[in-house]
């Protein structure tokens, strides 16, 4: 039997493919950003993956950790 349910990895990658689609309208620069964001997001799927959160709300969540992190 196959899953049902899209895992948070899955989930994740349909987002980024999305903001793919609006990252070619934007300066280099922002581009620069967007791809950090996702690296950021990608880090921390494993443990977003115990969660039931939504995927969108775990992309940002992951990514504001990470910049506060820096911030640090």
């Amino acid at each position: 039997m196959g899953r049902n349910t899209p895992s948070l990895r899955m989930e994740i990658e349909s987002i980024i493919k999305e903001i793919r689609k609006a990252e070619r309208l934007m300066s280099s620069g922002d581009r620069e950003i967007v791809e950090d964001f996702i690296k950021k997001t990608k880090l921390h799927i494993p443990e977003g993956s115990i969660t039931s959160l939504d995927p969108y709300f775990t992309f940002l969540l992951f990514v504001i950790l990470e910049i506060r992190n820096e911030i640090k």
